[in-house]
């Protein structure tokens, strides 16, 4: 991890989110593919531990901004992060799912 993180210390979903970012624009291709990919492995890990709330706000708070107004992620986004931050007993639907209806 960067300089900035001490051992021992719990790092944040924030802050590796921000390390990722740093290291995708490393001027070290080593950093960039490697770093970045080890990051991104314990950041999928600290991610899958938060709840749906938790998950969508982070989508709000570091995705959507990220994405073009026209770009259909973005509305993709939009609507799973509605969806995680506001919770229903909806059941999920079979993710076979016929996506061309």
């Amino acid at each position: 991890m960067h300089d900035n993180h001490t051992e021992g210390e719990e790092i944040t979903v924030e802050g590796l989110i921000e390390e990722q970012r740093r290291l995708a624009g490393s001027s070290s291709h080593f950093e960039q593919v490697v770093g970045t990919l080890f990051v991104a492995g314990v950041l999928k890990r600290k991610l899958a531990a938060l709840s749906d709330q938790a998950l969508g706000h982070l989508m709000f708070e570091y995705v959507l901004d990220e994405l073009g107004i026209f770009s259909p992620e973005l509305t993709v986004c939009q609507v799973a992060t509605e969806r995680l931050t506001h919770s229903s007993p909806v059941l999920a639907k079979n993710v076979k799912e016929d996506f061309t209806r």
